[in-house]
Formats: structure tokens, sequence, C-alpha cells
């Protein structure tokens, strides 16, 4: 352990092996040494508190999850697939099957609204449906697996981008796995699972391709190359054949390709070389949604290929921005739009309607704001270029690759809301990937000590100063001021309990208390220490899901507890 602590290191682009270079990658090997071990972990973890949501959810107490549900049953009944039709939406009929708790004696039959959906996800999923006779719980168990496994990849994608950088990959996957409204929507039945999964596989495919052009390991147009953008197409195909959302990454890894031809050379031929090997992905992802295409265009009629402008005709009643924005106005609508997309990241279940405790969404939203403060750190020091940043041209380039799909993320789910209100942050999911790497660099720059320093100052500022304005106006939020008092504690007290790295300790600690940390029962504790203040906030998250059936679920739908084997 010694010589990790003594020999810090970074990746070297041309080999991808470390070197003596970056206290940021000792720091990384100080907080975990098996990153695998803990992958593990926190997959099982997920499968737990995903489980539990399976089984303690009621019945179709899940957005949408009746005309998925019905999606899934036309094909397996009737082996065809469905067509939206009008009346397939009832809005009057679905606010009483809601607001009554789905009751048996009401049939979810006449909700079919996702009918226009691509088909992939049913498809797959109607297996299921036969070897259970239609048991709702199988269907919620088949997503719950291919939530594992969009764990299982967005790990796999930092790992394969970020190899000496565990803080960033656990730290994602973990968000990823514990974020409660994400677990719900991967316990209920729905098509968005399976679209992340094609997200991300995408992804990583994309990863692996541009660090073989990176590292010079594989020259362009090779058949190696070929045959991986070949791969990453299927992949994208299979995903326009599941989700709409899921179009949009198709530009985004053709303007990935032909940015790394470009910077190989950057000439206006190699541009048109980029775009040339860009065809061998969009080629195959083109001809994979072509039957789908035309069927929506014999159906739905032309230029309606994704079927979006008959479904927008179909649900009436459904609430429209600009007839909410006509009755309460553009300052009530930003106010709505802001709080309950917030929250409704976090975890706000049932059909939007189950609120967990206000207090819940303080302490997310402080913590929000230091990984904040983290991300401008790691900003600022990579803009200007500080050695201990640790990324090399490969890694940033990533980096901005993810930061065009946040934009991206962002805009689809502003362009919805322009139609439809529906503040739902379960619609930013598909971008869990960037959204998550952004939390765990967040996370692991305010695990250094003067970073961690500065933001629990900072943390404590605002304390103070929130305490003082809630005395003068005679209003104080003492939870608000607790959760930032204990944040700031925290991260004051982080350097001198974790010891930060050895650059740390040489300039700041003094010679005696060096020595006691550097024993090696001293060094065991340091770094137990030092994982469990990283893992505290994913912790406390799967605490959370685990928690959220029996303390809001249930509770808030009229459900007991025993009922459903609690």
């Amino acid at each position: 352990m010694q010589a990790n602590l003594t020999q810090p290191q970074v990746f070297t682009p041309a080999l991808g092996v470390p070197s003596s270079q970056s206290g940021m990658a000792t720091l990384d090997r100080l907080y975990v040494v098996r990153p695998r071990r803990w992958l593990w972990v926190i997959a099982a973890l997920y499968l737990v508190v995903a489980v539990r949501f399976a089984i303690q959810t009621p019945p179709w107490q899940a957005p949408d999850e009746p005309a998925h549900y019905n999606y899934i049953a036309h094909i397996a009944q009737n082996y065809s697939l469905p067509v939206l039709m009008m009346g397939d939406y009832d809005e009057k009929y679905k606010a009483v099957l809601v607001k009554a708790g789905f009751p048996t004696e009401m049939s979810i039959a006449p909700l079919r609204y996702e009918s226009y959906q691509p088909p992939l996800y049913y498809l797959t999923a109607t297996p299921f449906y036969w070897l259970s006779q239609g048991h709702l719980l199988w269907l919620r168990f088949y997503n719950v697996v291919l939530g594992l496994g969009v764990i299982l990849l967005i790990y796999r994608c930092l790992e394969t981008v970020f190899p000496h950088k565990p803080l960033i990959n656990l730290g994602a996957t973990a968000f990823a796995a514990s974020l409660p409204m994400h677990v719900a929507v991967a316990a209920a039945v729905n098509n968005d699972v399976l679209a992340e999964l094609w997200v991300v596989a995408a992804l990583l495919a994309l990863f692996q391709w541009m660090r073989s052009q990176f590292y010079n390991a594989d020259p362009l147009g090779s058949g190696a190359s070929r045959r991986q953008l070949v791969l990453l197409g299927v992949i994208l195909g299979l995903g326009l054949l599941t989700k709409i959302y899921a179009y949009l990454l198709v530009p985004i890894c053709a303007l990935a390709i032909v940015g790394v031809v470009w910077r190989n050379q950057r000439t206006w031929r190699s541009v048109l070389q980029g775009i040339s090997l860009a065809l061998w992905t969009v080629i195959p992802a083109l001809l994979l949604g072509l039957p789908l295409w035309l069927r929506n265009a014999r159906l739905y009629g032309l230029p309606d290929l994704l079927g979006l402008a008959w479904h927008d005709k179909v649900v009436v009643g459904q609430a429209r921005t600009a007839d909410w924005l006509a009755q309460y106005g553009w300052e009530a609508y930003s106010e709505r739009a802001f709080r309950l997309t917030f929250q409704s990241f976090w975890g706000v279940f049932g059909w939007l309607g189950v609120f967990m405790d206000q207090r819940i969404y303080t302490a997310t939203l402080i913590f929000s704001g230091i990984l904040f403060l983290g991300l401008l750190w790691a900003l600022v020091r990579l803009i200007s270029g500080t050695p201990d940043t640790d990324m090399d041209e490969f890694q940033q380039w990533v980096l901005g690759l993810l930061g065009i799909m946040l934009i991206a993320v962002v805009a689809s789910y502003a362009w919805y809301n322009i139609k439809f209100v529906q503040h739902q942050g379960r619609y930013l999911f598909w971008g869990l990937l960037p959204i998550g790497t952004i939390v765990a660099l967040g996370w692991r720059e305010v695990m250094q000590p003067l970073q961690g320093a500065i933001a629990g100052f900072l943390a404590l500022v605002l304390a103070v100063s929130l305490g003082l304005a809630g005395y003068i106006a005679g209003d104080i939020n003492k939870w608000t001021l607790l959760t930032l008092f204990l944040i700031a504690l925290f991260l004051l007290c982080q350097p001198v309990l974790l010891g930060g790295t050895e650059e740390y300790q040489n300039k700041w600690l003094p010679t005696r208390l060096r020595q006691n940390m550097a024993r090696p029962g001293a060094v065991r504790i340091l770094n137990m220490l030092r994982f469990c203040a990283w893992a505290t906030p994913f912790a406390l998250l799967f605490l959370l899901d685990f928690l959220i059936p029996a303390l809001y679920l249930l509770p808030q739908l009229g459900y007991s507890w025993s009922a459903l084997g609690g």
C-alpha cells in the first residue's frame, strides 16, 4: 500500500498504462483498491431494491404501465402489432382509474395509447407474458433484469474510458443503480429500460472504436474498424426499434466518427473520409428501422413515419402547454417545471402523485449543489491544464461527447414539453450515462482535501446566512440548516480524517501524525474510512430505495403493508 502512496499514477495514452505523475490517480487508488468487487456489490444492492419495488408497487401504479402491458398482451394474444386508433386514449376514464387506485372491477383494457411505440421491447417481453400467462410481476422482473444490464454497461463504458479512475466508474454506476426514480422505472412495465440499454451499449461500442483510434491500435478503414462501426450501427438500429429518443443518438455517433477522423488529419478530405466511415454505422441503423417506417407510413400516412402526429391527435384531453400557459401564465409554469422536474428526477412515484418527504428533496437539492461545486472545480482544473486532472485527449473527447449528448437529452425534454405538460424527470434517464458521469466527477472532486474544505466552508457560510435570515424573518428551516451543517462538517473534517494524498500530508500534517498514519493498521483504517466517506451518499440512496415502498408508496396509495407481503 505504501508503494501506491508514493507512486501516483497517470494514464499514458500511447500505452494505456499508468506512470507516476498525478495526485488524483493516487486519490482514486486510496479510495478503491478492487473496483470490480464493489461493482458486484452495487449490482446486488440494485437487485434487492428493484425486486422490492417490483413486488411492493401495487398493480398498474406506475406511469403508463397499463398501456404498455396492453401492447404486450395484444401481441401475445393476436400475434400481430397493435395500431393506435381514435379512442385508445380516454383521459376521463384514466383519471378515474388513477383516483380509484385501479380497482379490479374496472378494466384497464381501454388504455391502449402506447400502440404507436416501436415494437422491439414488447416483442421481447411477449415470451414472459406467455410463460406467466400474463402475470404482471413476471414482466416487471424482466425489466429489472434489463435495468441490471444498463448498470453493468454503464460501468463498462466508463471503465473503457477511465481504466485508472474507479471513483468515476463506480460513482456513475452507483448513482444509476441507487437513484430512486430510476429504480422505480426499472421495476415497472415500460420500454424505457430496454431503450436505455441500447443507448449505453451503443456508447460502449463507440467508445471502444474511439479508443482504438486514439491509441493507434487500429488504422482507419481497416476491417476491424469497420466491423466495430457496423456493430455500432446494429445496436443503434435496435434502439430505433425500441424508443423514439434513441433516434437522437444516431447523429451524435455519426458526428463523433467524423470528428475523430478529422482530428487525425484536419483537412476537408478527412471530413469526407469521416462521413464515408460514418455510413458504415448509419446505413445498418437505417436498414433496421426501415420496415417500421414503411408500416407507419401505410398506417398513419406520410410524412408521419414515427406516428407522432397521429398520436398527438389521439391523446385528446392530455394537458397541452399552450392551454396551461394561457390559464396560469409563465411564472407558474416555470416554477412548476423546475420543481416537479427536479423532484420527479429523484423520485415522485405512482402516477406522479406519490411524493417523498420534503426534507428528502431538500437534502438532494443541497447534495446537487455540492456536486455542482465539485464539477466547477473539475472544469476549472481541466481547462487550466492542471497536471493532476489526469485527463488525456481521448478522455477529454469522451467528456465533450457526453456533454453534447446531455444537451440533446435536455433539448428533447424541452421539445416534448413545448407540446405537452410533461414535467417528469424520468424522461431524462436515457442520458443517465452523462448525468452519472457528472455526479461521479463532482463527488470525486470534493473528495480532494482542498476542494472538499472549500466546498464545506461555502456550505457553512450558506447555513449561517440562512439561519440569520430565518431568525430575522421568524421562520427558520431547521432541517435545511441541519443538512447544510452536517455536510459542511463532513467536508471540513474530510482532509484531516481521510489524510488526503501524500503530497497533502507532507505539506499540511505534522510529522508525528504522518508517521502514525503510515502504520499498517492505521492505513487499513484510513482506507476503510475513505471508502465509507465516498460511498456515503450512494449508501443513503440505497437505504432510501429500500424504505420508499413502506414509507411513501403504499401509505399514499391507500394500501396496507401486510396486504402486499410486507
